[in-house]
């Protein structure tokens, strides 16, 4: 059994998965060693433990989780992954977005895959069929383009979403700028999504973030939501490299 940690840019997520199943797992803002007891005294055969971040973290919690667990693995942009990845400047890379991709490949492995994450930002990234990650775009998520209508304008109020005002007009100020962010996105996802079935006909299009449950509904194409993605992609990049290392 594995213990899974991902530090994102809002909310913190701690599982734990056996095989490809995961058996628990939490949300919080933050991760203390006082989580990560609870998991070890619940999960005895707990015997390896992946740590991602995309965030500034205490040493202190690395310190522990390398004393306390027989497998530890901080994944960074030197880890070996279970994708090929053809992406320039891999050091710049998020491990969100690699996480992603990986836990795509490992629900499809047998088809080409687009993984739109719809988080702080909105990234999309294409693995293929066989295992090689060809890189993907990054933009502007739901908050941020509510929050840079607000910030850089003079009279733009600040809105968040609200499902009863998004129609393709908007007939009042309030409506345009949450129908123009939501529909802005939508058009911009089925876009990406369209463009890329033109080169990959069975293209299957996996959905996840915190915001994503705001666009499924939306979205004209089959879409596939998958909330716990990052934490199936880590534990497979753990498996992976406990694997090599057992083969060495």
């Amino acid at each position: 059994m594995n213990l899974v940690i991902d530090m994102g840019n809002t909310n913190c997520k701690i599982a734990v998965c056996k095989g490809t199943d995961i058996i628990e797992s939490v949300i919080s803002e933050k991760i203390s060693n006082k989580e990560i007891a609870y998991f070890i005294n619940s999960y005895k055969d707990v015997r390896g433990v992946i740590f991602s971040s995309v965030t500034n973290h205490s040493r202190e919690l690395i310190d522990y989780l390398q004393t306390t667990f027989d497998i530890f693995l901080e994944l960074n942009s030197s880890t070996p992954l279970p994708l090929t990845s053809h992406y320039k400047t891999p050091e710049t890379l998020g491990y969100d977005r690699i996480a992603a991709a990986t836990g795509a490949h490992t629900i499809f492995p047998e088809n080409d895959v687009l993984v739109i994450d719809a988080g702080t930002a909105i990234t999309f990234d294409l693995v293929t069929s066989g295992g090689e990650y060809l890189g993907g775009n990054i933009s502007p998520g739901l908050q941020m383009r509510f929050r840079a209508l607000h910030k850089f304008t003079n009279r733009l109020p600040m809105l968040e979403l609200d499902e009863n005002q998004v129609n393709l007009l908007g007939k009042s100020t309030d409506e345009a700028i949450i129908s123009g962010v939501v529909n802005g996105l939508i058009f911009e996802i089925n876009g990406y999504m369209d463009a890329l079935k033109l080169d990959y006909k069975d293209l299957k299009v996996v959905l996840t973030g915190g915001d994503a449950n705001s666009f499924d509904k939306r979205l004209k194409n089959s879409i596939f939501v998958v909330s716990h993605l990052n934490l199936i992609g880590l534990n497979r990049i753990l498996d992976y490299n406990a694997l090599q290392t057992n083969k060495n």
